[in-house]
């Protein structure tokens, strides 16, 4: 008789066998612990944070990653592979698997990749010139409303005052006062082999942030969208002015008081969530500008520091749900063969 006809016939209806499930009692057991160890050891901002215009679910950043493979008594192992771009840039994408510390038993892994070729690590904003003309208030006042107006408002005092040129920006001087700024270009960074180092810490975090979610099944509790926020860049957002290396050096003066009508900047934590949707959506730092300029009808916005926190909130939703992307350039169009994120 053949072989094949002893072998009893796979019903997709079979019953899953017993003890091969979590019992709902100890999946809800293992969320509450989650929660309880977040309550009572994490920190907002430094293992988890919200984003402000991003919903509430807060964000798992790599301390918090850490405390909760404690937790479970999981350690990471890792495989790291690595990539040449050309041009002496470098991808690296790395694996992270946990594997219980008590049994050794392997529970779940996750992914990560950066490169060089990245906008934030490619690229740097050229320096624009802090001059000596204050920014009016009259810019302060028309920006929400007509930011097309304000920029020519920027433009028309800066002519005034012997400034040549059509775009320009505000930018603190080193007393604090916001001044009216030459427009700087965007240059990309001399040695790719500089940010070899922070690229390959960047996938790790990712890879590790990515596999204790899944791990953990903590994916509704925490997200993963900013898990990435920059680490200081030398150059890549902004370079010190000479004056302001003095000031830094020289003895620290009384605050200076916001200008009236100022509207607040975005804060530190909406930047991190801006660049790192730009990212996901393949857009490079002069891309998110760009994105900036079209929303606000702004061309004075020479980078992402200059906008309010409406604004960059605006400007998040927007490129999160995509209403802003249409017809914009990804950064893989604009760099030939980048290699796509994950």
């Amino acid at each position: 008789m053949d072989q094949a006809q002893n072998l009893a016939p796979i019903s997709t209806h079979a019953p899953v066998p017993t003890g091969s499930f979590m019992p709902v009692t100890e999946m809800v057991a293992q969320v509450g612990h989650i929660q309880a160890v977040m309550r009572a050891v994490m920190k907002s901002d430094e293992h988890y944070g919200t984003i402000p215009g991003c919903g509430d679910k807060p964000t798992l950043l790599k301390p918090g990653a850490e405390k909760l493979a404690m937790t479970f008594r999981l350690a990471p192992e890792y495989d790291i592979l690595e990539r040449d771009l050309g041009g002496g840039h470098r991808e690296y994408r790395v694996t992270a698997r946990l594997v219980s510390i008590l049994t050794g038993v392997f529970v779940g892994a996750g992914v990560g990749l950066c490169s060089t070729m990245e906008g934030k690590y490619r690229f740097r904003t050229g320096e624009g010139e802090v001059t000596s003309v204050p920014v009016p208030k009259a810019y302060w006042d028309t920006r929400k409303s007509d930011a097309a107006a304000a920029a020519r408002i920027l433009r028309t005092t800066a002519n005034a005052a012997g400034l040549e040129g059509t775009k320009f920006g505000t930018k603190k001087d080193d007393s604090g006062r916001w001044m009216i700024s030459t427009h700087g270009e965007r240059v990309e960074h001399d040695n790719p082999a500089d940010y070899y180092n922070t690229v390959l810490k960047m996938a790790k975090k990712r890879a590790l942030v990515d596999a204790v979610l899944t791990s953990t099944a903590a994916s509704d509790i925490f997200t993963q969208d900013v898990e990435d926020m920059p680490e200081v860049i030398p150059g890549a957002a902004a370079t010190v002015q000479p004056a302001q290396q003095k000031a830094q050096a020289a003895p620290k003066k009384a605050p200076v008081q916001p200008q009236a009508n100022q509207p607040p900047t975005a804060s530190s934590a909406q930047l991190a969530m801006l660049r790192n949707e730009g990212t996901r959506a393949r857009l490079d730092e002069a891309s998110i500008v760009a994105l900036a300029r079209q929303m606000t009808g702004d061309d004075s916005i020479e980078s992402l520091e200059q906008l309010t926190k409406p604004e960059a909130s605006q400007l998040i939703e927007g490129i999160k749900s995509g209403a802003l992307l249409h017809g914009q350039p990804s950064a893989n169009d604009q760099m030939g063969d980048m290699p796509a994120g994950f």
